[in-house]
């Protein structure tokens, strides 16, 4: 059995490096680069891609057999939830962390409308999305790290980290841009039935990934949600035994 990590935007496969062996166990441990991170080359500046094509390549590179439990985070749990629709029988479980699916809370008749409204305010200024010239660089990248953490996070981030992630701004931007473009209605990336499915969310949150577990969950009764108590959405970086023992849980 294997279990298979998929990273979030702005970080990488090291991410995982905080989830001990033994909660894994006996378990194989796949941790791949989504496309445009180490130790792959950078996404090249004027070249488009979409999380259709993050799917396709991390489906590319899996064993031909074997069953997976599937962990994502953020825009990795959006990875994890398009492939497991082509894995089909091989997924024996999922562990979502904030799936990142807010194209699907703008086409949701039901979505709260306070997590409607924190993402039209997040996306009030529209060249966040359009404006290829500006997407990526350290404008842009501000608005997106002080949005999942707090205002003045850019800033304070140590000077290796603001590095890591302009090496990495413009895939970065299509991953955003694509959330919103590409992934899809809730009904397009229906959950397995079949399987257990955790749902992971933080308690200090933004309202709009809290908006995405609510409807996942009211769409998957068979998913468990887990709510990680004084976290918010980058719990696997900055609380990572209480993300451990969530997904030492699931794999029990």
């Amino acid at each position: 059995m294997n279990v298979l990590f998929v990273h979030s935007t702005g970080t990488g496969p090291f991410m995982w490096d905080t989830i001990p062996e033994d909660v894994v166990a006996a378990e194989r441990r796949l941790t791949p680069p989504n496309l445009g991170y180490p130790p792959l080359e950078d996404l090249p500046r004027g070249k488009s891609i979409t999380v259709n094509d993050d799917v396709k390549h991390l489906l590319a590179g899996l064993p031909a057999s074997g069953a997976f439990h599937l962990v994502g985070h953020s825009y990795g749990g959006l990875i994890a939830i398009k492939a497991a629709q082509q894995l089909g029988a091989r997924v024996k479980s999922m562990f979502l962390i904030e799936p990142v699916m807010f194209g699907a809370i703008a086409r949701d008749g039901d979505a709260d409308p306070d997590g409607k409204k924190q993402l039209d305010e997040f996306l009030k200024n529209r060249w966040f999305l359009d404006d290829e010239r500006r997407g990526g660089t350290e404008e842009w990248l501000e608005i997106f790290i002080d949005y999942w953490n707090r205002p003045g996070s850019w800033q304070r981030l140590p000077e290796l980290m603001r590095h890591h992630n302009l090496s990495m701004g413009w895939k970065m931007f299509n991953e955003v841009r694509s959330v919103f473009r590409d992934s899809g209605s809730y009904e397009d990336n229906a959950l397995p039935q079949n399987v257990p499915v955790t749902l992971v969310v933080g308690e200090r949150s933004p309202l709009g990934s809290r908006e995405v577990i609510r409807a996942l969950s009211k769409r998957n009764p068979q998913a468990r949600v887990v709510t990680l108590h004084g976290t918010g959405h980058m719990a696997p970086l900055t609380h990572p035994a209480k993300v451990a023992e969530a997904l030492a849980a699931h794999l029990r």
